[in-house]
């Protein structure tokens, strides 16, 4: 790994903000369980996602600019002489610039992400994400990979696109916010902490392994069937520990989630 990667890596893992504990609301089904009791995670593809600007924040590309930035790289990183470095800038036309936004694209479908929520006890979070309430949300302790790496999203609504080269100059990190932590300013209520990563080979299954320990509880919903009831304690019961298990329910007279610990 090269000075910069580790350069890059670093000020990245700055950026790591999660609070003690993350969710993630699971819809009732057998991936949820599997998740449960082979203790993984899915790393979901931003294509999947059901927003469709996820990993699609427009970038601009000024030719002059990336010309002049291939003279730099050239000359400190290649040795080459500036009268070479500059004949081969010449060379730089719209076709290196299509084949750099493919470069991109392929990045972006590559690439994984585990989202996760701050908050547990979100009306709308069950509703979305949670199967109508049918489902479970798993809490992680963020002491643990991966979720010692979660970034908070960056809810604003965009105003154009940014410089790439100029961005990458100042910061390489900032242009990963700006494709991989940025939402409109409509979904603030999720309160999401996310963890990119990718590439990702094709033949992977997605699934990421976790340690046992992280999980430190497991919600059920207010409307979960009490088949899938058993079959979540099934799974928690393969586990090395048993997370706290915890009951929503709904206060009609209030309108509010509430919670009840099952012993």
């Amino acid at each position: 790994m090269t000075l910069y990667n580790l350069d890059f890596l670093s000020r990245l893992l700055c950026k790591a903000n999660p609070p003690s504990i993350l969710y993630r609301y699971r819809r009732a089904n057998e991936w949820a369980l599997k998740e449960l009791s082979n203790h993984e995670v899915h790393l979901a593809r931003p294509q999947d996602l059901n927003d469709p600007f996820e990993y699609a924040a427009p970038l601009s590309i000024d030719i002059h600019k990336l010309k002049a930035a291939f003279i730099s790289y050239a000359q400190e990183s290649l040795n080459m002489d500036l009268l070479s470095a500059k004949k081969e800038a010449d060379t730089v036309g719209p076709a290196h610039l299509d084949l750099l936004r493919k470069g991109l694209s392929s990045i972006r479908d590559s690439s994984g992400l585990i989202c996760c929520s701050a908050t547990p006890k979100s009306n709308r979070m069950w509703a979305y994400y949670g199967d109508g309430h049918k489902g479970i949300c798993i809490g992680y302790q963020t002491d643990f990979p991966p979720f010692r790496f979660a970034m908070s999203v960056i809810y604003q609504d965009l105003r154009g696109p940014i410089d790439l080269i100029d961005t990458l100059k100042r910061d390489p990190t900032d242009c990963c916010d700006h494709i991989s932590r940025r939402k409109g300013t409509e979904w603030a209520f999720e309160q999401e902490f996310r963890i990119p990563v990718g590439p990702i080979p094709e033949n992977h299954t997605r699934m990421l392994p976790v340690s046992p320990e992280c999980i430190t509880e497991v919600r059920l919903g207010a409307r979960i069937e009490p088949d899938f009831k058993r079959q979540v304690v099934a799974a928690i019961s393969n586990l090395h520990h048993r997370p706290k298990v915890i009951q929503m329910g709904c206060d009609l007279d209030h309108f509010v989630l509430t919670e009840t610990e099952c012993r």
